[in-house]
């Protein structure tokens, strides 16, 4: 059942990804271009960690990447909320940092004394599904809250 829900969960980003094209290609071409690139990749390789392991990493990179990309967008241009903006960044940041976290987690929890180990030995992965999952409803709800909105005035 888990693997039919993130199967189904990772398509469904890319409709939100094609509109925030459309948005971001009005004020920027090469924010447009990257955003969408990155957000095609937290598509298919966030769906390929779900199933592989050793790809985690990389999902958390080009989920930095992209929450990077269009939160610096936003932030700097205003075609969404500059508060959102700068939250997206900042998860940018975190997902950046979790990297060499969930890559290197069985080295790091090998030498570390184990009451810190035991704290560093989350799941880094399914703390970004979860986030992931948060940030996406708050899109939505910014979405609805400006219908319409997707396509540039012409």
């Amino acid at each position: 059942m888990y693997d039919a829900l993130v199967a189904v969960a990772y398509g469904f980003l890319l409709p939100g990804i094609a509109v925030l094209h459309v948005r971001h290609a009005a004020v920027r071409q090469s924010g447009a271009i990257l955003g969408t690139i990155a957000g095609a990749a937290v598509a298919t390789v966030g769906l390929a960690g779900s199933a592989n392991i050793d790809v985690r990493p990389a999902s958390l990179f080009v989920l930095g990447m992209w929450w990077w990309t269009i939160g610096k967008l936003w932030a700097e241009t205003g075609v969404m909320p500059r508060t959102f903006g700068i939250v997206t960044m900042v998860l940018g940041l975190c997902a950046f940092a979790f990297v060499p976290l969930e890559a290197f987690s069985a080295t790091f929890i090998a030498v570390m004394p184990r009451s810190l180990a035991d704290a560093l030995a989350q799941p880094y992965f399914s703390a970004a599904h979860l986030v992931l999952g948060l940030w996406l409803l708050a899109l939505a709800w910014t979405f609805a809250r400006a219908p319409g909105a997707a396509e540039p005035a012409r």
